[in-house]
């Protein structure tokens, strides 16, 4: 019984090349997302990545809320919720890591409930590690935006920029709000994330493709429905 569940247990080298291999191999990281342990270590990636770029980029968020008051407060006002307003960005930063284990872990019961109705025989704990392990597209994904905000410095002024573009939105710089979020939204990141996860999916479950793209939906559409609210409170 003890050598069958080291044989589960995901290695720490199984861990971290299982987690590369969401990059371009969906085989690879199927054959490792099933073992005990396998979801620590892309997990562990994701928040580290977040919570360090979330308060590196606070002083830059300051900034450009500086710059964009709430419209119901003068500039005296907002001077003297400064204080209020850093520490809760900078809260935020640091609760970040915990909100994206919540959206995770609402995603992969999501799944799971789709592929249950569509006859996917996969556990929650396989779906959770998919997503963990696909996760490393959005690392990247982090790491490219800091870099582009950080080279254009001052010339972030909004909100808005503050999300750079890495699909067709860099064509359509002239939109605002949702139409602009649902386009950021959908970047050549989150496609390839959407690909991989689907891929991967299929290849544990094995099941169609189609299939396995329809059950992942849940997984990319909460992230969505996330950042078009936010757009909709943008000024």
């Amino acid at each position: 019984m003890t050598e069958a569940t080291q044989v589960e247990r995901a290695t720490f080298g199984e861990s971290v090349s299982g987690t590369f291999n969401a990059l371009v191999d969906p085989g690879g990281v199927a054959r490792c997302a099933s073992k005990k342990g396998f979801w620590i270590f892309p997990l562990a990636l994701l928040c580290i990545a977040v919570l360090v770029v979330s308060l590196a980029l606070v002083p830059v968020t300051l900034r450009v809320m500086e710059l964009n008051p709430p419209p119901n407060l003068s500039r005296e006002q907002f001077a003297n919720a400064l204080p209020a307003i850093r520490a809760a960005t900078y809260g935020f930063s640091i609760a970040s890591p915990v909100l994206i284990v919540g959206i995770l872990l609402l995603s992969a019961w999501l799944v799971g409930i789709a592929c249950s109705m569509m006859g996917v025989k996969i556990g929650f704990s396989s779906i959770f590690s998919l997503l963990s392990a696909c996760s490393i597209i959005t690392v990247l994904q982090v790491i490219a935006g800091y870099a582009v905000i950080k080279l254009k410095g001052d010339e972030i002024e909004s909100v808005q920029q503050l999300q750079p573009p890495f699909g067709l939105d860099i064509f359509f710089d002239s939109l605002k709000g949702i139409p602009y979020a649902l386009l950021n939204f959908f970047s050549l990141f989150e496609v390839w994330y959407i690909i991989m996860l689907g891929l991967s999916l299929a290849a544990l479950a094995k099941t169609p493709k189609g299939k396995a793209f329809l059950v992942i939906s849940p997984a990319w559409f909460i992230p969505l429905v996330f950042r078009l609210i936010g757009a909709a409170f943008q000024r």
